[in-house]
């Protein structure tokens, strides 16, 4: 079974819920998505498409896929380079999700994105800021804001939107839940006692609780502009551009 396509996979992404492993980080994408979905598109490349879950979110329009030979059901192929068929171009709009940091070569990556749309045509990109390493099948980069937009607009993009997605105190709840099952703290008398005594209280409550209480709590730290102060830690970059 291809486990970017099973059922599981699509349902993290595109109905995430409280108690999924990476529901926080995941619910915060689909939210930056939608928010920069160009108003309308009739043709789209889904480049690096993996499973495809956000496919639904364009509507009726032309929807071409677009990933590493050997994928599932894909309209086009590539290999290693990421060069895309030469015959490809006039795209409304090229969707790129979680893709840049598994390219080898981002801005060969950016350009054929620029190439094979059309005049006015738009990307929708979304990367990774802090995250683990998760090799699909290599991992190569972490991007800042400034870092993003700046490789963007060397590819001759013009950016029109930069989101930082998952930050500051959310963004260290997520990263703790994945490390919480092996935190156990040794020495340091008391202060052990108790740091050890709350990350076992939080295992009990359970992951689904946790969420929820992050999500009334931290809400602001969703989904931010780039240029707003007090988000340097994030999960997750987005972006708009347009050719």
């Amino acid at each position: 079974m291809n486990l970017l396509a099973d059922k599981k996979y699509l349902d993290e992404r595109l109905n995430p819920q409280p108690g999924d492993t990476l529901y926080i980080c995941l619910s915060d994408l689909l939210i930056a998505i939608r928010s920069l979905l160009p108003k309308s598109s009739s043709r789209v490349l889904d480049y690096g498409c993996g499973g495809s879950p956000y496919r639904v979110l364009f509507g009726d329009c032309t929807y071409h896929r677009a990933d590493l030979a050997g994928g599932e059901g894909l309209d086009f192929e590539y290999g290693d380079d990421a060069v895309l068929p030469a015959h490809l171009s006039s795209y409304d709009c090229v969707l790129s999700t979680q893709v840049l940091e598994h390219v080898k070569d981002p801005m060969a990556y950016l350009e054929e994105c620029r190439r094979v749309l059309a005049p006015g045509g738009h990307l929708l990109l979304t990367t990774h800021g802090i995250f683990e390493d998760h090799a699909c099948p290599d991992d190569y980069w972490r991007w800042t804001s400034f870092g993003l937009r700046r490789m963007v607009e060397k590819a001759g993009f013009k950016v029109e939107e930069l989101k930082k997605v998952t930050t500051g105190p959310r963004a260290v709840i997520f990263m703790n839940d994945r490390e919480l099952w092996r935190m156990h703290f040794h020495g340091a008398g008391i202060y052990a006692c108790v740091a050890s005594f709350v990350v076992r209280a939080v295992r009990r409550l359970g992951r689904r609780r946790m969420h929820e209480a992050c999500d009334d709590s931290f809400s602001q730290y969703r989904v931010v502009d780039a240029a707003e102060f007090g988000h340097d830690i994030y999960i997750g970059v987005a972006l708009l551009a347009s050719r």
